[in-house]
């Protein structure tokens, strides 16, 4: 209307002045105190003030850990910013709500996201949850150093190396068979070297406890660390028979001889054989007189190379001997000055 000022909208926060007398427009103030804290039962009463990121992260952690997997995503991608606070209420909780509790199998290891929603919060952290990890190996509940290990598939860290080697001689026998597992992947690591060594001095050291040296030989034992012939054949020699036994076994798998308990014909090999690489050992022992030591060359010898596939427990003699010679070729044709 002609003569009539145009009203706006005024601001958030500014009521309109009341009116004095006839003036046109008195204009508008600003609220002199501040509204009233929201009741209960008002819709922004859910807002929530945080006055650390400590506090922000316990309590995003909490949302997590009862989140199912098309939540986590995004309660995820708010801790990220949170960093260490958010990774050390992650690993307070580990491993939460289980998904799909099982056992990982020797050819497939659940991937994190489906084991439970702290385990796919610690993939998504990347490096940073590496730390975090290496302490949840060493924790007191079996279920959380193996669900630790599980999720360290997920990596490939050599910060891993020295806690996977402590979780191989672990009391729990699950979490020693995944530790030992996952160690496989490192084996070309410098650090690498270092773990293994201190399994050795577990499996020497006569002041640690039996079932404890046991673990030891047996984690050598598995993981094909033929360095250690030497030292098997010194315990062969020691007073407990499971110890004896446990690094007779050790042998037996490494080179594919049995020349039982007796240290002294090992010993004779060893200065005669000891020079050649394992896989010379095993293409040797595809011609023993024994059966048993025939398939475990065969199988060994698949294990390592993929050149023939093993023969089963009703092949001939003369069938080992056949592979003992392709074997041979192979050898001489790969490996030329060795």
């Amino acid at each position: 209307m002609v003569g009539q000022r145009r009203k706006h909208p005024l601001p958030a926060g500014v009521v309109p002045a009341a009116p004095r007398g006839d003036a046109e427009d008195a204009g508008s103030h600003v609220r002199a105190r501040a509204p009233e804290a929201p009741q209960p039962d008002s819709p922004s009463a859910g807002f929530k003030t945080f006055e650390t990121p400590a506090e922000r992260a316990r309590v995003l952690v909490d949302e997590l850990i009862s989140a199912g997997p098309e939540a986590v995503a995004p309660i995820v991608r708010s801790l990220l910013p949170l960093g260490n606070f958010a990774l050390e209420e992650i690993a307070n909780g580990f491993p939460g709500p289980l998904w799909r509790p099982s056992l990982a199998t020797d050819s497939r290891l659940p991937r994190p996201e489906e084991i439970s929603a702290s385990a796919a919060a610690l993939a998504t952290f990347g490096s940073e949850a590496v730390p975090y990890l290496a302490r949840l190996m060493g924790h007191a509940s079996a279920d959380a150093r193996y669900y630790a290990a599980v999720t360290c598939n997920a990596f490939s860290d050599a910060q891993l190396i020295g806690p996977l080697a402590q979780l191989s001689l672990d009391e729990d026998r699950e979490c020693r068979r995944i530790a030992l597992h996952l160690l496989n992947q490192y084996q070309h690591e410098p650090m690498y070297r270092n773990a293994i060594a201190e399994i050795r001095r577990y499996a020497s050291d006569v002041e640690q406890p039996v079932t404890l040296r046991r673990r030891a030989i047996s984690a050598l034992t598995q993981l094909r660390d033929d360095a250690s012939a030497r030292l098997f054949v010194n315990l062969l020699a020691d007073p407990d028979r499971g110890i004896a036994t446990a690094s007779r076994v050790g042998l037996r798998v490494l080179t594919a001889h049995d020349f039982g308990f007796s240290r002294d014909p090992w010993l004779r090999w060893l200065s005669e054989r000891g020079h050649e690489i394992r896989i010379q050992w095993l293409i040797e022992g595809l011609g023993d007189a024994r059966a048993n030591i025939r398939l475990l060359a065969s199988r060994e010898l698949w294990r390592l190379t993929r050149f023939l596939q093993p023969l089963s427990e009703t092949a001939k003699r003369e069938e080992f001997v056949t592979a003992q010679r392709n074997y041979q070729r192979w050898w001489a044709k790969n490996h030329p000055n060795e």
